[in-house]
């Protein structure tokens, strides 16, 4: 079945923020959205700043975390008004559905799923195994308790009895808590623990306590690891924007037990909830500029040498008030997908060098 549409009234003409906006050199005069398609991606076919959408739709604060969906099917139209304004403008499409029969009664119709706004797939294995925590986030957590042989560490198939459940969950993560993220400003505050995902188990006994099979282990599984619901997944339709107010992140961890990050890749930043981070926040990635003073002249020591010359630092005089530094250096462009109290998840959109921790996330 395919129902059709009339074109809809989300077009605009550019007020006098358009000087911001910065169409792609190259923009199409439509693009026909498919399968596959983000929002990002059909932003950033557009504008060179992605996260301007917003201003183009003239999206509100509701409309950017719960936005109208767009569909495979739909058009997306560049144009020019009697007056030569560019304006843009959203034709939809044929929708498909599903029909799935039932007994005694018509058949169920099941819309196509809107497009997410970020690749689901680069975001999901770091969803579903990873994550980050909080001792009291696990208090109230079902406890794995041993096994009828005594053993303390169990694997795949293995049947063991954990603490009671909430009596609707029967598919569980196993998790327990890792290293510490700490501030990278102040070492001494602990703004989360790193969850270490050990495998999935789903009950076969309800009860106090329940009994529970591991059906996947990715490591030992120990007595006193914990479970959590597992993770279901859910598209990400917050519309990329840059944040109402000045943000100031620091790269804090990176999932997935890296050193560096780079596209596609998870940085935990150091600012969440408690900080003004929403989901769907873009945030530039900055390296911070290296000092060039050079207190006891060793630089031009260097240079000297460099230079096939002698040192001559005893001639330098060193000029104690010099704070000289380098201007940060953008390397990279993040969205924010997932906010707790005092951290954030923003995936990797862009990267012209890796990024390291410490790096510096504020509003592009």
């Amino acid at each position: 079945m395919r129902t059709f549409f009339l074109i809809t009234a989300l077009s605009l003409t550019f007020p006098a923020w358009a000087d911001q906006v910065r169409l792609q050199d190259n923009a199409p005069e439509q693009h026909v959205v498919v399968k596959g398609d983000t929002l990002w991606d059909i932003s950033a076919t557009f504008l060179k700043d992605p996260w301007q959408w917003p201003n183009v739709w003239k999206l509100n604060r509701d409309e950017i975390k719960n936005p109208h969906l767009i569909y495979p099917g739909d058009v997306v139209k560049l144009s020019r008004d009697a007056d030569g304004n560019i304006r843009l403008s959203l034709e939809k499409g044929p929708r498909l559905v599903k029909l799935s029969p039932r007994a005694y009664g018509e058949a169920i119709v099941i819309e196509e799923p809107g497009i997410s706004s970020i690749p689901e797939k680069a975001i999901a294995p770091l969803l579903s195994r990873g994550g980050v925590g909080d001792p009291s986030d696990l208090e109230n957590a079902p406890r794995i308790l041993g096994s009828s042989d005594a053993r303390v560490m169990f694997g795949l198939n293995d049947r063991v009895y954990a603490g009671r459940g909430d009596g609707e969950t029967v598919d569980w993560r196993i998790v327990r808590l890792g290293q510490p993220i700490k501030n990278p400003d102040d070492k001494n505050e602990v703004l989360a623990y790193e969850l270490v995902y050990a495998g999935e188990a789903t009950t076969v006994q309800p009860g106090d306590p329940q009994m529970v099979r591991i059906t996947r282990a990715e490591q030992e599984i120990l007595e006193r690891d914990r479970l959590l619901p597992a993770w279901k997944a859910e598209p990400i339709q917050y519309v990329p924007h840059a944040p109402e107010k000045p943000i100031a992140a620091r790269v804090a961890a990176m999932l997935g037990g890296t050193v560096h990050a780079g596209a596609w890749m998870t940085v935990v930043l150091d600012k969440g909830i408690r900080d003004g981070v929403e989901q769907g926040h873009v945030l530039a990635l900055f390296r911070a500029g290296r000092s060039v003073a050079d207190p006891k002249c060793v630089r031009a020591d260097k240079i000297a040498f460099l230079a096939g010359g002698e040192g001559h630092a005893n001639d330098c005089v060193p000029d104690k008030n010099d704070k000289s530094t380098l201007p940060d250096t953008r390397v990279g462009l993040a969205f924010v997908y997932r906010v707790f109290n005092k951290v954030a998840y923003a995936l990797v959109m862009k990267s012209e060098e890796q990024i390291t921790l410490g790096d510096h996330a504020r509003n592009p």
